[in-house]
């Protein structure tokens, strides 16, 4: 993921090894520092959710996010999952 120069590439390579291997909560806020934009860092989080396997950690996830609004939208996601 590192060593794709764009956000939708280091997507697409984290979204392939999340649904192979499952994930932390912990290991999702590591990749979406990775992303520039918001948006992204918000559809990563939300694909993640689905394979991570220590759910009740997932407000860590919360750290990696610059906007409150982005929180609360996945914040929303997770209640309503």
């Amino acid at each position: 993921v590192m060593n794709a120069t764009f956000d939708s590439d280091k997507i697409k390579i984290a979204k392939q090894g999340i649904a192979s291997n499952g994930i932390s909560s912990q290991h999702v806020l590591e990749l979406i520092d990775h992303l520039t934009f918001e948006s992204n860092k918000i559809k990563l989080a939300k694909f993640a959710y689905q394979y991570t396997f220590d759910r009740q950690n997932y407000f860590l996830v919360n750290n990696g996010f610059t906007f409150s609004s982005s929180i609360n939208e996945l914040n929303k996601f997770v209640a309503m999952y």
